[in-house]
């Protein structure tokens, strides 16, 4: 009887012992099961923020394509309008002419002529200019030199232009360089020289117009004296170089005889050795035509 009571309370302890073991096998499935559904829960919030990410990345991508596409359609839209205001100026200019005279020549033209229509002073026909005292180089040489490349510049902005000179051996005077801007009617005429003084320290440009009195063409002053300005402003601009301002005179027989706009161009001092050599350089070359055009711009109202 005792070892039966004893089979009983074994079993009962056995059974006792077996039922937490089950209750613990329970527990730690339901731990294992948690921690699978968290592990899915946190993949799928992963996923779901990456693809948020790219949903995000791609709409970012999407919009700078469109503001790229929208700056170069704006940049094409201002390239077009540019290109059509140019070739608009273009046109505008075509409709210009603009004389250049080359001062001087190596063969100077004989005889005087009249200071100015109807005048009873007469003057030299023309001058053999100055030179370069350090570069040895003729003003005519030099002021021709300068006109072509002014006049392949203008021609490249759409001016007609003539000049009154094309090579350094014919005899032109001062009445007929005037006369072929005035039968060409032209919208501006431009002298270009280079100045001279016995004090080889006077460095500077000036150009030259007649005075609001002259007596040979005071209905072109306002004009000339605007073309004047214009180009020694820009002149000065472009090459740094220091103005004497505009000098208004009724004692060039070339100007007072032209029947339109005109301005001389002293685009400095051959008799100066620093400014000498440096209008003889390729560069500054380049300033001197850059500026004299983007003044003759500004005349025609083509430039600020």
């Amino acid at each position: 009887m005792r070892i039966a009571k004893r089979l009983i309370i074994f079993c009962c302890i056995a059974l006792l012992l077996m039922g937490c073991k089950k209750d613990d096998e329970i527990d730690v499935q339901a731990v294992i099961e948690q921690e699978k559904e968290q592990e899915e829960k946190e993949r799928r919030e992963e996923e779901r923020k990456h693809k948020e990410e790219e949903e995000r990345k791609e709409a970012q991508r999407a919009q700078e394509e469109e503001e790229q596409k929208e700056a170069q359609r704006a940049q094409e839209e201002e390239e077009r309008r540019m290109l059509e205001e140019q070739q608009a100026a273009m046109n505008a200019r075509g409709g210009l002419t603009v004389v250049l005279d080359p001062g001087h020549s190596a063969v100077v033209a004989p005889g005087t002529e009249p200071l100015g229509p109807g005048s009873s002073e007469y003057k030299a026909a023309d001058a053999s200019g100055t030179s370069g005292v350090a570069s040895g180089v003729r003003e005519y040489e030099l002021t021709l030199n300068i006109s072509v490349q002014l006049k392949a510049e203008l021609e490249g902005r759409g001016y007609t232009v003539l000049m009154t000179r094309e090579s350094n051996d014919v005899p032109v005077s001062c009445i007929e360089r005037a006369n072929v801007a005035n039968n060409a009617g032209a919208a501006a005429y431009v002298r270009i020289h280079a100045n001279g003084s016995e004090n080889q320290g006077a460095a500077g440009a000036m150009t030259i117009c007649t005075t609001p009195g002259s007596p040979y063409a005071s209905e072109l002053y306002s004009a000339s004296r605007n073309l004047s300005d214009c180009i020694l402003n820009k002149y000065c601009e472009m090459t740094g170089c220091r103005s004497e301002g505009v000098w208004e005179t009724d004692t060039m027989s070339g100007n007072n005889w032209s029947r339109v706009p005109v301005t001389i161009v002293e685009m400095g001092y051959m008799t100066n050795p620093q400014e000498d050599l440096l209008m003889q350089t390729p560069e500054y070359q380049s300033k001197i035509v850059q500026g004299i055009a983007d003044g003759i711009d500004l005349f025609f109202g083509f430039a600020s």
